[in-house]
This record gives structure tokens, sequence and C-alpha cells, in this order.
């Protein structure tokens, strides 16, 4: 699980969402500590890990207006740390300083946050978080900044090196709620992200591409599918990973008795490389103590790829 491949991620999110800005309370650091790493260190025993040295993990996580409190810091490191992930593309971060906090807190790991401009008490971000052992990351760009009617959360693009080869991920972040228009708008959004990269791959840009994040869109009821359509239909180009688990009835979103919001997309390019992989939703709410109030109503979605 330690190489060296580029690649790039898109994030999105959609159904579940709300923008609020909530900086927790001071948290002081521990005293007589090294200075470049004032918290004590993750646990690495929270969770059962899915990773290893032998594979790639990128997940996808929604942390739920981020943070919940003062502890959700500390208990999404020892998450992180846990699952031995190596990318992880996060929705909803909404405070700098909690977001800081928990890059101080991780051992071996940076951090990308969007540098979208928000209202200074309203916003959510996007961010990607990765092991520097293993990855190295480019300048990140947002996609489609002016464009808010389809993206309330700008896309952040990051092309990432692993193993020596790159791939591009896109964090996504779509609109939220069950009112036609927000339908409308992540209809939108996705005829938008299939231009995009369908006109990358065809002018030879970078065709490694992952697209991931909170698309607050089910892919079960024709309606739904209807939305991601470009995604879908198009097997020669895109694998939307997280498919079967939702017509199996699986879930990442806890809310109104349950549904599968978040996704990630892969296309040709990428799954020509990282073959075969496999996706797992992780049942962190079956794993932690009152973990939705806590830490998020959303799972981690991670995809599982040899090296």
């Amino acid at each position: 699980m330690r190489w060296a491949y580029t690649f790039v991620v898109l994030v999105v999110g959609v159904l579940g969402c709300r923008d609020v800005d909530r900086d927790p309370p001071r948290i002081t650091p521990d005293a007589d500590v090294d200075p470049d790493h004032p918290y004590p260190a993750p646990r690495a025993d929270l969770v059962p890990a899915v990773g290893s040295e032998s594979t790639l993990e990128l997940a996808t996580w929604n942390i739920e207006n981020f943070p919940a409190d003062s502890d959700t810091a500390s208990v999404v490191a020892d998450v992180i740390t846990s699952l031995d992930l190596d990318i992880i593309v996060v929705e909803e971060i909404a405070s700098e300083t909690a977001w800081a906090e928990l890059l101080t807190r991780l051992r071996g790991y940076a951090g990308i946050l969007s540098t979208h401009s928000y209202s200074a008490a309203d916003y959510q971000k996007i961010g990607v978080i990765y092991r520097t052992s293993l990855v190295t990351a480019s300048p990140p760009k947002l996609l489609f900044p002016a464009d808010g009617y389809a993206f309330p959360r700008p896309p952040l693009a990051v092309t990432l090196t692993v193993d020596g080869a790159s791939f591009e991920v896109i964090g996504v972040h779509l609109k939220a709620g069950v009112e036609l228009d927000d339908a409308e708008r992540r209809r939108a959004a996705v005829f938008d992200l299939d231009a995009f990269l369908r006109a990358q791959v065809a002018a030879g840009g970078e065709h490694e591409i992952v697209v991931l994040g909170d698309y607050n869109e089910r892919v079960v009821a024709s309606a739904d599918r209807e939305i991601l359509a470009p995604f879908l239909t198009a097997p020669d180009q895109y694998t939307v990973r997280t498919e079967p688990i939702a017509l199996g009835g699986g879930i990442t979103y806890l809310g109104f008795g349950g549904s599968l919001l978040d996704h990630i997309t892969t296309t040709a390019g990428f799954d020509a490389r990282w073959t075969p992989a496999r996706v797992e939703v992780q049942r962190l709410d079956r794993l932690i103590t009152s973990y939705r109030s806590h830490v998020s109503d959303h799972l981690p979605v991670v995809l599982i790829a040899p090296r």
C-alpha cells in the first residue's frame, strides 16, 4: 500500500447537507510534548483496518459539518489511522480551526482544503488528506467555481502520484435536498462533469480519474438513475463503483431510514491500471458509540485496489 501513481479525484455531496461554520471550543494541546506533535498519537485500534502494504485505499467521507463537538477531530484522526487509509476525500469541513487540528493530530498525513470563498460564518469545504510516504500531490484546482447553480461547492481536483503513476481525484459535494430544483441542480452538475471529463480525455489530458464524494443522489429509483445517467449508462467510459452496494440495500447516509448518497465513480483509464478494485462501506455507526451525534451522519466509502 505504499507506492506512487498520480490520479485525479472529484468529490461531490448532495442530499443531507447544511452550510454551517462551527468552531469548536479551544482545545489545549498536552503540555511538555514535541511541538510538532502537540496531541497524543491517534489510536490505531479504534476500528478494524482495511488498509495493507499491498493495496491502495482511497476513501470519501462526509464528516457532517465538521466538527460536531470538541472531540470530533480526535475521533476522526483515530478512524483514519485505524482504517489505515492512504487518501481520504472529505466533505463538510465547516471549521478551518478544526481542520488544522485534525491534520496536526494525524501522523504521516498532509491535507489540501478547498480555497473557495464562502461567507464568514456559513460554509462547507471539500478537503483531501493523503499519506505523505506514499502519495505526492500537485497544486489543487477548483472546477466550475463560477457556476453556483450546479455546484454550490465547487469540485476540488488534485492530481496525485502513487508508485510513480498519476491519477486525478475530483472531490464533489453536490446540492442537497429533495425538491425538484435540487434534483435539477444535481442533474446539471453530473452533465457538466461528464462533459468536462470527456473533453479532458479527448484532448490527451489525464485519463485516470476518480470522481468521489457526496453526490446527494440515490441510484435505485428510475428518477434518481436518470440524474446520474451520464455515469451509469456509459460503461465504456465510467464505472459507478457504489452502484452494486446501493442496489443490494447498502447505505452511506444514516438519516431518514438510511440511503446510499456517497459514491465513487472511476474512469476506464483508472480501471485499466487499478484492477481488480472493490468498494466497501465502513459501518462506523455499529462500531463507535454515539457515532451519529459526535462524528457524522454519513459513513466512509473506501475503494481498495492492489498495488
